[in-house]
């Protein structure tokens, strides 16, 4: 296994099914539209870095909001994602529920 992303989700992340990228971890992923295989709950998927234009700073700094979709989040949830050891791995993404 190769390194590890680790993070708690939000409310608005539970809420819309997906799982923030932030910026500084975005190297840690495929490029952005590039399919990768995900290792979930014992489940493999193919999922990718998306992204939606924002302006929740202000008009005047627009800017990206990197994301993977990922439904059944809870607030507060920590998450961690590792990274394959090879190209033939999946990433392997863990939830501890904080329920």
């Amino acid at each position: 296994m190769g390194p590890r992303c680790e993070r708690r989700a939000s409310g608005e992340e539970a809420r819309e099914g997906y799982l923030f990228v932030l910026k500084e971890a975005l190297r840690f992923f495929p490029p952005a539209g590039e399919p990768f295989a995900l290792l979930d709950d014992g489940q493999r998927h193919s999922a990718t870095v998306e992204s939606y234009p924002c302006t929740c700073r202000g008009p005047e700094r627009p800017h990206e909001h990197w994301f993977i979709r990922r439904p059944g989040l809870r607030a507060g949830d920590r998450v961690a994602i590792t990274a394959p050891g090879s190209s033939v791995e999946p990433y392997v993404l863990d939830i501890v529920s904080m329920r």
